[in-house]
């Protein structure tokens, strides 16, 4: 673990960014000297071990009362989701998942040919694509 090196009283605190001095050596940051900085255009973030990212569960309602859940619980990245609504038959893939990363959180709504579409952007941990693979 890197510990901060811009100030003293703070070596014993994790750094979050660093800069190159003149000769080369690395000066660490911790996120308070970050944001103290005077020039944030020489600081590098060390890359964290996750972040959160944007999701979008989707889901597809054709008046039955009884649903798919794994949609509803599994976030997708907005590719995957743009291809999914799209391949479902939803006519307005675009429109529907610009609203629903304008208004996070709040599910947003498409109707074509009986059949409504659902889309909700969220916020989650990295979002893993999962392949399934046939034993024989």
């Amino acid at each position: 673990m890197e510990t901060c090196t811009y100030d003293l009283d703070h070596s014993a605190v994790a750094a979050t960014h660093y800069y190159r001095a003149y000769e080369g050596d690395r000066v660490n940051l911790c996120l308070d000297c970050a944001n103290r900085f005077g020039y944030p255009q020489y600081l590098v973030e060390y890359p964290r071990p996750w972040r959160p990212e944007f999701g979008y569960l989707v889901t597809v309602l054709n008046g039955e009362p009884s649903g798919d859940e794994l949609p509803e619980i599994y976030p997708m990245d907005g590719n995957a989701a743009e291809f999914w609504l799209d391949l479902l038959g939803c006519k307005e893939v675009d429109y529907l998942l610009a609203d629903a990363a304008w208004e996070p959180y709040r599910p947003h709504y498409s109707e074509h040919g009986g059949v409504t579409y659902e889309a909700q952007r969220v916020t989650c941990l990295p979002v893993v694509q999962v392949t399934r693979s046939v034993i024989v």
